[in-house]
């Protein structure tokens, strides 16, 4: 088969007088006109095309032709014209998106950054407002003249009362205690005081005289009630709200909750206190201290006493309020523990803990027991109900505390007091009956002489 070569169609028209199909134009001296070429699109490639030499000729009688309909030769050109462009338009989509994806990663990464700031220094301010967790210590601030609840924010803070003046302060505008003035003075804070106690310390107390209290040990609420009012630490009524009203927020109160009369009975420690005399100052704090001491008294040891014995603290300090009212001398006091613990362990034989101390505090006083005293119907007869009491019968000290979690280990069942405090104790009621004769004997020659 002959080859033909492709001869474009404007090669075969005729020469015109002004203008030649012929790459090489002449002019009128002869000289060769060089042909100037557009340096865009096709014309481009099409002028540079004829001098590229294609090592592979068609061998088909009709020219090849590419979509656009040009011949092969111009092929290659055409592709690459076209990759070009198409790179030219294609956007960078890969790229766009990793862009996108680490900017929303930071954007999520600050959110939650930020929330998890705002939420922490909002649990941190709660604990403060509210003293949920904070340490127990008697703080001494000496407040100048013209204070306000306002200014004294940063003293409160750098002496430790608050963690957070600027909070404290913000506290206050929102109640409208800003402008309050403190009475100058010294005031003893402590930690544990929420915002509201705080401020009703600093604006309600106008007094700085002190007077030291001391609670004996086996003291009731009644007793303490009336010590703290002839020591002139607070009002009647303050003081009774105190005790029979405020929830205060101990451990150790949670199974006691909701506040009732008398609710507090065993948990006021006796002690030494020192306290500000003031009919008008909040008693709150004069409770709390009390109670906080408790907590530090009832150390690890009697807790892993209870622990040992299957008893809750309601029921320790119940068992340590009995002792406390029966016990005199100090080496009893473990003793008197055991018969309690005997009885209650043997409660199909010794159901009755006949407890004298108990029915006493029912009745009101602390004689010896009548007939009549012996019917009173009430939970604290422990000759006509069963196990313990309902509740502490006084306020123990430490080492009834201890003795009623470490009791001695014998196998007494029965005691009878003497007049110098001691005690006779028994195994048998046999034993025990003779024990009763030989105490009345003694009682009757006390009261001789």
């Amino acid at each position: 088969m002959e080859n033909h070569r492709y001869t474009p169609k404007h090669a075969e028209s005729k020469a015109s007088p002004r203008h030649t199909n012929n790459p090489q134009r002449t002019r009128a001296s002869g000289e060769p006109v060089r042909k100037t070429y557009r340096k865009t699109g096709d014309d481009l490639y099409a002028a540079e095309a004829p001098q590229r030499r294609n090592t592979r000729r068609s061998v088909s009688a009709e020219p090849q032709r590419t979509r656009r309909g040009r011949t092969s030769r111009y092929r290659d050109a055409d592709l690459f014209e076209n990759e070009a462009h198409a790179y030219e338009r294609r956007p960078p989509r890969r790229k766009k998106a990793k862009t996108g994806c680490a900017l929303a990663s930071l954007y999520f990464i600050c959110i939650f950054g930020i929330a998890l700031c705002i939420s922490l220094v909002l649990i941190f301010s709660a604990n403060d407002v509210l003293a949920l967790v904070k340490p127990d210590q008697d703080i001494s601030i000496v407040v100048a003249e013209d204070t306000t609840v306002d200014g004294i924010s940063d003293q409160l803070d750098t002496s430790g009362v608050v963690n957070y003046g600027m909070v404290f302060r913000l506290f206050n505008a929102l109640q409208g205690d800003s402008d309050t003035i403190i009475s100058a003075g010294t005031y003893t804070l402590n930690p544990t005081m929420d915002y509201d106690q705080i401020v009703s310390a600093l604006t309600q107390t106008t007094s700085t005289t002190t007077v030291k209290v001391t609670i004996p040990e086996g003291y009731t609420i009644k007793q303490i009630r009336q010590t703290l009012l002839d020591n002139q630490v607070t009002s009647e009524s303050l003081l009774d709200d105190a005790l029979n009203n405020y929830p205060f927020k101990h451990e150790f109160l949670k199974d006691l909750q909701p506040p009732e009369d008398n609710w507090l009975e065993g948990y006021l420690f006796p002690d030494t206190y020192e306290f500000v005399q003031d009919s008008k100052q909040p008693v709150y704090e004069v409770i709390n201290v009390m109670l906080n001491n408790f907590d530090d008294k009832y150390d690890e040891q009697i807790q892993e006493g209870a622990e040992e014995l299957g008893l809750t603290t309601n029921e320790v300090v119940i068992i340590a309020s009995l002792i406390e009212r029966e016990a005199r001398e100090e080496d009893e006091f473990a003793m008197i523990s055991g018969v309690i613990h005997n009885r209650l362990n043997h409660s199909d034989e010794f159901p009755y803990l006949q407890i004298d101390a108990s029915l006493q505090y029912a009745v009101g006083h602390n004689n010896p027991l009548t007939e009549a005293d012996l019917q009173l119907d009430s939970p604290y007869n422990l000759y006509t109900h069963e196990g313990l009491p309902p509740g502490p019968i006084c306020n123990p000290g430490y080492r009834a505390l201890y003795a009623a979690t470490h009791p001695d280990d014998h196998d007494y069942y029965y005691y009878v007091a003497m007049p110098d405090g001691t005690h006779l104790f028994a195994e048998t009621n046999s034993e025990h009956n003779r024990n009763r004769e030989r105490a009345d004997e003694a009682w009757a020659e006390a009261e001789a002489e």
